[in-house]
């Protein structure tokens, strides 16, 4: 990669991904500072479906028995949502150790398992129905019977098509696929083999297209090496971070071949690890950060290969650079990045934009104000995100010395001073169940408290106005718990409770369907 293209122009004067920014003169402190799995792409649900009006959410069907006096994220509920062939699938599994596969067109009566699996026959802990995954005409997931263990299975939608794709750990031995990634119309996942007395442990990377002679390992990755959550797809390669006693914890890339996966690059030669995280595509590049053992925090990017992965820049430890957090990819071309001062104890947030030439420019947006700065361990952190449109949401906490934040507010920006405000608080305030950002279309969908309220349905547009709660599901001070928003067709489905069910499958149909009833 070119020098130029890796330069670093700070306080440059281009055009913002969400538009003009007329307020360029303006100095940064003087602007507007007012009272945040969704990447965008191919596949967002506005291009995907487009906008639509939104009806009165209702609960499909009660599946599970009553939870008692439990928290309802610990209960048994819907799980795993998706959209296949223009139903919902999901997985229920149950206390007593069944499992399922179900579907759902929005019905009581359409809702259904399509494939059951039975409770073990010993106490061993049953392997519940997860980690569904579409992948073209396919859909993957994980399950558990009494003959082959946890295996991958495959469905077609319905009954006779669901069936198992390979015994890998023949007999009832579990293999456990994980990371289930739809990589063009194949499947990637990972298998950890437990090592033994005479061998450590292994992970190794496979490959399916569905059937058995088509399930085939890509790679063995080495003994005592595992993989770390961070991953972001890019074209037709997938890039992940993994750790191996021989190059630490690295970036790598696969395109599910065995000769098409390798280390991009080894950042911290040897053992030693550079941590990537925080992975965010932006055009055909990837950025992220890594972190040394001195608390040194750098911006990366890469092309895929060893020469094309160049640093942009470093943030040094101080209490100016604490907890740097790459957020949302807006108009494929704006990464949002934040940082929180420990001395004012506020967060600083900045937009790295890349040209057509690929030359990466710098601009601080806004300084987020805290109410509480004053107070001890009163520090802002992010805490979720999504893009809708032209605009970036974001969730903000202020820390406490205990687990639970102070306040979570939600915040957006379309790249500019006078448009980065706060449009609600709080979301959710507990710390064992943390408020989503779902992308509707140029709207979000999100799980907020309002006055005389709990933790219930709202939606906002990016204004003020915009923002409102849609529906109090569960009357009262209490609270629905809403999460899970999936989208199917002009449909959204979601998980939430009420005062008298546990945590259920609800749907918010267009208004045009309620009209037609």
């Amino acid at each position: 990669m070119s020098a130029w293209r890796s330069a670093v122009l700070l306080c440059s004067l281009a055009v913002g991904c969400g538009g003009g920014l007329p307020e360029e003169a303006i100095q940064e402190d003087e602007r507007p500072q007012a009272r945040s799995p969704g990447e965008e792409g191919a596949d967002a649900p506005e291009a995907q479906w487009g906008r639509v009006e939104l009806g009165t959410a209702n609960l499909v069907r009660d599946i599970f028995p009553p939870p008692g006096d439990v928290p309802p994220w610990l209960t048994p509920s819907p799980s795993s949502l998706v959209e296949f062939r223009g139903r919902l699938y999901f997985a229920a599994n149950f206390e007593d150790g069944r499992g399922g596969l179900w579907r759902s067109d929005g019905s009581t009566s359409s809702t259904v398992p399509v494939k059951e699996f039975p409770a073990p026959p010993s106490p061993a802990s049953p392997v519940p129905v997860s980690e569904l995954t579409r992948v073209d005409t396919r859909l993957f997931f994980v399950a558990g019977d009494a003959a082959h263990g946890g295996e991958l299975w495959v469905s077609d939608g319905s009954t006779g098509g669901t069936k198992l794709v390979k015994d890998l750990t023949p007999g009832p031995g579990d293999t456990l696929p994980y990371n289930l990634t739809a990589l063009g119309k194949t499947l990637l996942f990972f298998r950890f083999v437990p090592g033994t007395l005479d061998a450590p442990g292994r992970t190794e990377l496979w490959r399916s297209d569905g059937s058995e002679a088509g399930t085939v390992r890509v790679r063995d990755m080495g003994p005592d090496s595992s993989l770390i959550s961070s991953q972001v797809i890019v074209g037709s390669t997938l890039f992940f971070v993994f750790t191996d006693p021989v190059n630490g914890t690295e970036l790598w890339k696969t395109d599910g071949t065995e000769a098409g996966t390798a280390l991009v690059r080894d950042l911290r030669p040897g053992a030693d690890s550079s941590n990537p995280f925080f992975l965010r595509a932006v055009g055909r590049d990837v950025f992220f950060l890594t972190q040394t053992s001195d608390g040194m925090s750098e911006l990366w990017r890469t092309d895929g290969s060893s020469s094309g992965t160049v640093r942009v820049e470093a943030f040094p430890p101080g209490p100016d650079t604490y907890n740097p957090r790459l957020l949302g990819v807006v108009g494929g071309r704006c990464l949002y990045l934040t940082l929180t001062n420990l001395t004012d104890h506020r967060m600083y947030l900045y937009r790295f934009r890349v040209d057509e030439a690929g030359v990466v420019s710098k601009r601080r947006i806004a300084v987020l104000p805290n109410p509480f700065a004053g107070q001890p361990d009163a520090d802002p952190y992010i805490t979720t995100f999504t893009v809708a449109g032209s605009k970036l949401f974001f969730g903000v906490a202020i820390s406490t010395s205990g687990p639970a934040p102070r306040d979570v507010q939600l915040w957006v920006t379309d790249g500019t001073g006078a448009g980065t405000k706060l449009l609600h608080r709080p979301l959710s305030m507990s710390d064992e169940f943390e408020t989503q950002l779902y992308t509707l279309d140029d709207r979000i969908l999100f799980s907020g408290i309002g006055e005389g309220t709990g933790l219930e349905l709202w939606m906002s547009d990016g204004t003020e106005q915009g923002t409102r709660m849609l529906q109090d599901l569960h009357a009262g001070p209490g609270s629905s718990y809403p999460s899970g928003f999936t989208r199917v067709g002009s449909s959204v489905f979601f998980v939430a409770e009420d005062a008298t069910h546990g945590s259920e499958l609800w749907v918010l149909p267009p208004r045009s369907s309620l009209a037609s009833q």
